[in-house]
């Protein structure tokens, strides 16, 4: 019994571990094309805020994804949709620089970069520099963000992992 047992286990880690190897191979090989279409589609998103097209933002955010703003709050992919629609939140520019993509899997990444943005929320001025995350995830053979968060900061460099 424990030798069937010790059998059954060692199978199960071989058989993982040349699962991992092929995901992981398969992941190194496309590598930095799927982080320079990452960051293209970041890119794109940035772009469309600021011509206030919500199609996009509509594609690209996944219907449960959570922002977590620089102030502290929590909003929804529908209460986003609902402040571009209205007019209560607008952005006019914004500059993203300094990404950071790291691949978690062939279908999930992290993507951190600063951004400079001026913007208006409910009549405030939002404006300044942030340091943005957003968790990404392949739905349906697409990229969407499935979370994402704000950090309001003063002028920064991105610190790379040596």
């Amino acid at each position: 019994m424990k030798t069937t047992v010790c059998l059954l286990v060692l199978g199960l880690s071989v058989s993982a571990a040349v699962a991992q190897q092929k995901t992981t191979g398969k992941m190194a090989g496309n590598a930095e094309a799927t982080k320079a279409e990452l960051i293209k589609l970041d890119q794109e998103w940035g772009a469309a805020t600021v011509r206030n097209d919500v199609e996009f933002s509509k594609k690209f955010v996944a219907d449960d994804c959570l922002f977590t703003e620089a102030d502290g709050t929590v909003t929804t992919k529908a209460r986003m949709i609902q402040e571009i629609e209205s007019g209560k939140s607008k952005t006019t520019a914004n500059q993203a620089s300094e990404y950071n993509v790291r691949l978690l899997g062939p279908d999930i990444a992290v993507i951190r970069h600063n951004l400079t943005a001026t913007s208006i929320n409910n009549g405030k001025d939002t404006s300044g520099e942030f340091r943005r995350m957003h968790v990404m995830v392949r739905r349906n053979g697409r990229w969407v963000v499935i979370d994402s968060q704000s950090v309001r900061v003063g002028p920064v460099t991105m610190a790379v992992k040596q």
